[in-house]
């Protein structure tokens, strides 16, 4: 399992969220603030497997990618 990290423009969130529901994903987001480009963006954090977490890679830059370990 892989843990990935991403942030999109607010007014994609809809769109990416249907588009994680239809791939079986269910992520977090939340609004968050961008100091360097001073706007808000919607950050998306997702414990995936390698077949979605690679379908994300190749529609998203990500922020954070690390393995998962469950405790």
């Amino acid at each position: 399992m892989i843990k990935l990290v991403y942030c999109i423009d607010k007014s994609e969130k809809d769109a990416e969220i249907e588009w994680l529901r239809d791939q079986k994903v269910f992520a977090a987001y939340e609004d968050f603030w961008d100091w360097k480009k001073n706007i808000t963006v919607v950050r998306i954090g997702a414990i995936v497997g390698k077949e979605a977490a690679l379908a994300i890679k190749l529609r998203h830059k990500l922020d954070l990618q690390t393995e998962y370990k469950q405790r």
